[in-house]
């Protein structure tokens, strides 16, 4: 009996090794952060193209004669535009007829959606209005930030939330009376507001204008930093 209680000892040895320390110290949960106002330099439109009528053969040359032109158009534009075809379904059209109590069916409708994405806001208004002249129909234009801008104001704001976090920390320790502090967690958050957008309305009302005028408006983007700290431990007399 005495030597299987001395084997269990010797196997429960290494369970016991492998359990990290408990951490002394005064655990402090802190955030900060960094944010910042730029102006938008990308637009996104986004178009449809469609057709209708009793039968669903025809449809396809009818929207592929109008993609054809559409791309004309902003092909004309050079690379400063980029063209995505983000959708394309068969529908049915129908309607309720009193009569019978039930939908009828009147025929078909090929709608294929697309979005071009632009950094030159200047130009908008010119290829915008020309490719509704060859048949497309306008959804919604949204203005924001391009990938490249985003990516460098969200990794300036990454570092100055960490300083300032760091600063909240070198704050939280001298008034615990703490020579130093360690880092033991650090986490960030980015947030990014939706961009302003105009819809179908909208944009058919500027369509009919000379030159309309857009303002492509701002956006905030902002990064919180947010983690814990930990302090040596200190006792405190009570006054």
């Amino acid at each position: 009996m005495r030597t299987l209680l001395a084997l269990c000892l010797l196997l429960a040895v290494p369970a016991w090794a492998d359990e990290a320390p408990a951490q002394a110290g005064t655990l402090v949960s802190l955030s900060a952060t960094a944010e910042t106002l730029l102006g938008n330099d990308e637009l996104v439109v986004a178009y449809r193209i469609e057709a209708t009528g009793k039968r669903a053969a025809g449809l396809q040359d009818t929207v592929n004669g109008i993609a054809r032109k559409v791309k004309a158009v902003l092909d004309r534009q050079g690379e400063t535009l980029k063209r995505q075809t983000t959708g394309r379904s068969l529908q049915s059209v129908t309607h309720y007829d009193k009569a019978s109590g039930r939908q009828v069916h009147d025929g078909w409708r090929l709608v294929q959606n697309e979005q071009v994405t632009s950094m030159n806001l200047d130009t908008v208004t010119g290829w915008v209005d020309d490719i509704e002249q060859a048949g497309a129909h306008l959804d919604r234009l949204a203005f924001g930030l391009s990938a490249r801008m985003e990516k460098t104001a969200l990794d300036a704001l990454r570092m100055q939330a960490v300083l300032q976090f760091r600063a909240r920390a070198a704050d939280m320790a001298e008034a615990l009376d703490a020579s130093s502090f360690r880092i033991v967690r650090l986490r960030s958050e980015q947030r990014m507001p939706p961009s302003p957008v105009l819809q179908r309305g909208v944009l058919a009302m500027a369509a009919r204008d000379a030159a309309p005028v857009l303002h492509a408006g701002e956006s905030r983007l902002s990064v919180t930093v947010s983690g814990d700290i930990l302090l040596p431990d200190k006792s405190f007399r009570l006054k």
